[in-house]
């Protein structure tokens, strides 16, 4: 075999590694990525969870329920302690959208979140009065996706109005069942 055979030998040898060594990147840059979604996920399903759970905690459900209302005679320190939950929040949001934004979050579960945020923060009077007094502080991205949210979703929360149609239902359901199988 001569010089030039060697050559061209190791030449197409190296040409697989480089190949190799391509596809190999690939994998590993598919599996950070799964890596770098899930781990995102995980903190914002933290970050939801934690702050759910506060919100159930005695002082903060209260100023939550009041703040929500939106009503003029809400005192000093409930408004302060509202508007720092609804801040939270917010940000909370705007993270998610940053991510599902640059495709960290996997837009399934980012849209889970939407729904979310739609029913239960942005359907209330509350929500909607913090959102006009603070927008300007959000990225003008961010402040047209809440817009276009609000613009879709009625005022008033009708969670709790369809828990308490659903309850009745069962309870009526229940009482059926009842008396007719018991007698």
């Amino acid at each position: 075999m001569t010089l030039a055979n060697l050559a061209n030998l190791g030449e197409f040898i190296g040409g697989i590694a480089v190949i190799v060594s391509l596809i190999y990147l690939a994998l590993q840059i598919r599996q950070n990525t799964k890596t770098i979604r899930g781990s995102t996920l995980q903190q914002n399903t933290d970050f939801w969870g934690d702050f759910f759970l506060r919100l159930a905690q005695p002082d903060l459900a209260n100023v939550y329920t009041t703040g929500i209302k939106g009503r003029s005679d809400i005192s000093p320190i409930t408004f302060t302690q509202f508007n720092c939950l609804a801040r939270s929040m917010f940000l909370g949001f705007e993270n998610q959208y940053f991510q599902y934004r640059n495709g960290i979050l996997d837009p399934e579960s980012y849209l889970g979140y939407e729904r979310i945020i739609a029913a239960q923060i942005l359907a209330f009077r509350g929500f909607r009065i913090y959102w006009e007094q603070n927008r300007s502080y959000y990225s003008p991205s961010f402040v047209s996706h809440i817009d276009t949210i609000i613009e879709r979703t009625p005022e008033g929360g009708a969670l709790l109005k369809e828990w308490i149609a659903i309850a009745s239902q069962l309870q009526d359901d229940k009482i059926w069942v009842f008396r007719n199988i018991c007698g």
